[in-house]
């Protein structure tokens, strides 16, 4: 097959992708082999990497990949079954624009293969849901590295996530709803748990540096005010009370070297937990949708 100079370099970055590896093994770099053999229209590679047994059904999902690079962000793998986020160019739209799916991966007794007619699906028959789901697959990562760097775009992203809950059902706004109250009693109780944990210290230090004594009471004083706005939770409070967790961690880690360090653990423990839930609560959004589409 003669392949142009781009399709050889969309060659190189997928051997980069696989690491030296003589031949794909996990879910990623089946997946990464499987879309450089859709992108130079490679029938035999398709059904190498895939559930299609036959070149002559190969179809290209009725669309031109040609030399389409995509990008993978989550990876999840549940036993035998795997779904990784892929985002390739979009058919038409403005330049730069993606288009994001998922790729079903199953695990034969020979390894991983792309579920090709499962994928097919999702391209074909989109779920009216499928942006949203896009969204919260970003919000969720937004949200996981704004405990160790504080986010500024954050609750912005989260605004735009709750207006766009008014383009679905009442249904689907209500199941949102019940998930957002339940995350919110637990982020509450541990943002109150956290608070009181500072208070404590502040306590029983009294001798500490006054420069980390202000960080603590800060960051006690402004748990306190963002957990009591949660007692009616909404996407903007959810937002707000994160961004503040963010900034509780950021604060904790400028604090001097040996200051409280009884609690250090304790905070760093209760940190990770909250972290824990958020990811939780936006998995938990996502198979509520996904039920739905």
């Amino acid at each position: 097959m003669t392949r142009s100079p781009l399709q050889g370099l969309i060659t190189a970055l997928v051997f980069a992708f696989l690491a030296g590896c003589s031949s794909p093994e996990s879910p990623q770099e089946v997946a990464a082999a499987f879309w450089q053999a859709m992108a130079e229209n490679d029938a035999s590679d398709v059904v190498e990497f895939s559930t299609l047994t036959e070149s002559a059904e190969f179809d290209g999902y009725k669309r031109n990949w040609t030399n389409a690079v995509p990008s993978f962000g989550r990876v999840v793998i549940d036993g035998t079954e795997a779904t990784i986020v892929t985002r390739l160019p979009a058919e038409s739209g403005s330049e730069g624009e993606r288009l994001e799916l998922v790729t079903y991966l199953i695990r034969e007794p020979d390894g991983w293969l792309v579920d090709y007619q499962r994928t097919g699906e999702a391209i074909l028959n989109p779920s009216p849901l499928r942006g949203i789901m896009g969204e919260l697959n970003k919000l969720g990562e937004k949200l996981s590295k704004s405990f160790s760097s504080s986010s500024d775009d954050f609750e912005a992203s989260m605004d735009e996530f709750a207006r766009s809950f008014e383009a679905y059902s009442a249904e689907i706004n209500r199941q949102a709803q019940d998930a957002m109250e339940d995350f919110g009693d637990t982020l509450q109780d541990a943002m109150k748990e956290l608070k009181e944990s500072l208070e404590e210290a502040l306590k029983e230090d009294r001798q500490a540096p006054p420069e980390d004594r202000v960080i603590l009471e800060q960051a006690a004083h402004d748990l306190d005010t963002k957990g009591e706005a949660l007692d009616e939770p909404t996407m903007e409070t959810l937002a707000d009370a994160s961004h503040t967790l963010a900034e509780t961690g950021e604060r904790l880690s400028r604090l001097s070297d040996g200051t409280f360090s009884r609690y250090q653990d304790e905070w760093e423990a209760k940190l990770a937990e909250i972290r824990a839930e958020t990811e939780a609560f936006f998995e938990n959004l996502s198979q509520r949708f996904s039920s739905q589409g």
